[in-house]
């Protein structure tokens, strides 16, 4: 299965465009993106992730991450609706109203299907085919007629793609272990989702909103690093220490503070409990963007290195910004898990 899946990447890398499909957080499952007027959108089936709003996802080709806020769910119908954030946001190919609102024709003429999912942090595609045995009015069943696919494999494809002669036509809510899979029909899902769309509850008509402590921000796009956790930094949200494995790579987080104005920014500062098996960061590098989301103004500005005690602290004199970037080049101990304790942007 691997070697299929990278020579099929091989074979698209040169013609990809924007994303139609993401993984979410560590192979949790899939999420079908779209566009629709101006702004990202993902759908997915609500039990990929039930215990937390905010996700990361990521799309290939390139390799691209953002963050999303799930806003809307119907547990009944095993589906929710979340808007995406970060670099991901730019790349949604799919246009909503391209999405067929009637599938019978094609589903009912058709034998064989196409399954699309990311895996590997979200290195690459892998398509897998499928022959449709049943279709209703609300979900088509499919079975896998790759051989060399154990069933089990679509047990971790919950909101993988299924395309119908070239039209995207479900996603996967469940599976069996005969290796057959059930997709959730689009024209279903934009019943559903279509009001969800028209209504002004999704956080991009919302301000961001303030912790306990007063500041408010989201983190909307990282590279490198661990992928599951990174929402932890957000106020309000660090109930247990970020942690990932140091690989060398930088990591970068993007903060944005406000998704509609620029706000005054005094201080960002950040701490790292110290311990045998973990690592604060050193060098750390700052950048903010003094623009508005149709003309970003990114500039950096100067910060002194993280202490080997893992107390890092930046004031910018009251400057301006609407999102901040905080790039970890290196670390004290680069045999150790990198820690983050607390970050805060106020």
């Amino acid at each position: 299965m691997l070697l299929r899946s990278l020579l099929m990447l091989l074979l698209l890398a040169g013609t990809a465009r924007g994303a139609d499909v993401a993984m979410v957080e560590d192979e949790l499952g899939q999420a079908l993106l779209f566009n629709n007027r101006g702004l990202c959108y993902a759908v997915l089936p609500n039990h990929v992730s039930t215990t937390k709003d905010r996700i990361a996802l990521f799309a290939p080709s390139p390799k691209t991450v953002g963050t999303a806020e799930i806003f809307w769910r119907d547990p009944q119908n095993d589906i929710a609706l979340a808007y995406v954030e970060g670099a991901l946001s730019t790349e949604c190919s799919v246009e909503f109203n391209t999405l067929s609102p009637d599938l019978s024709d094609v589903l009912l003429k058709t034998e064989d299907g196409l399954i699309k999912s990311v895996h590997f942090d979200g290195a690459f595609f892998d398509r897998i085919g499928a022959t449709l045995i049943d279709v209703d009015g609300t979900f088509v069943t499919v079975k896998l007629s790759d051989a060399g696919i154990d069933a089990e494999v679509i047990q971790g494809l919950s909101g993988a793609v299924l395309s119908v002669s070239g039209v995207l036509s479900g996603i996967a809510i469940d599976a069996q272990d005969t290796g057959e899979a059930r997709f959730l029909r689009i024209d279903r899902i934009l019943d559903f989702i279509g009001p969800q769309l028209r209504a002004t509850s999704h956080p991009n008509t919302q301000d961001i909103a303030a912790s306990p402590s007063g500041y408010g921000y989201r983190v909307t796009e990282f590279q490198s690093g661990d992928k599951s956790g990174v929402t932890a930094l957000e106020p309000g949200d660090l109930v247990n220490s970020w942690i990932s494995d140091w690989t060398g790579e930088a990591v970068e987080f993007e903060i944005t503070l406000s998704n509609t104005e620029i706000l005054q920014l005094n201080k960002i500062s950040m701490f790292s409990l110290l311990s045998d098996n973990t690592t604060p960061p050193r060098r750390i590098e700052i950048q903010i963007d003094r623009g508005l989301p149709v003309s970003p103004y990114w500039t950096s500005i100067a910060s002194a290195d993280m202490s080997p005690t893992g107390v890092f602290e930046t004031t910018t004199g009251g400057t301006w910004a609407r999102r901040v970037k905080v790039k970890i080049l290196d670390v004290w101990y680069p045999d150790r898990s990198l820690r983050i304790d607390q970050l805060v942007v106020e």
